[in-house]
C-alpha cells in the first residue's frame, strides 16, 4: 500500500509505503535517496505503475470465497 505526501515548504511530493513498522519513504534502489516528484500527477503515475506490479505477483494466500452467500 502506498500513499503520497506533500511538503509545502519545498513543494515536493514523496511516496510512502506501508510496512510492518508503519509508513516509510520509498527510496531509489541505486542511490538510496528518497524519491521526490515535482507534482502530484508524476507521483500518482509512479504509484500506479508499482501498485499494478505488486498486485500481479504471486501470493501465499488467495481469496477463494468471500462467504457472502
Amino acid at each position: 500500500m502506498y500513499r503520497i505526501v506533500h511538503n509545502e515548504q519545498s513543494g515536493s511530493f514523496r511516496v510512502e509505503r506501508r510496512g510492518l513498522l508503519g509508513w516509510a519513504f520509498v527510496t531509489d534502489p541505486a542511490t538510496r535517496d528518497y524519491l521526490s516528484f515535482r507534482d502530484l500527477d508524476e507521483a500518482r503515475t509512479w504509484v500506479r505503475q508499482r501498485a499494478r506490479a505488486d498486485d500481479t505477483g504471486p501470493r501465499r494466500w488467495k481469496v477463494v470465497s468471500d462467504c457472502s452467500a
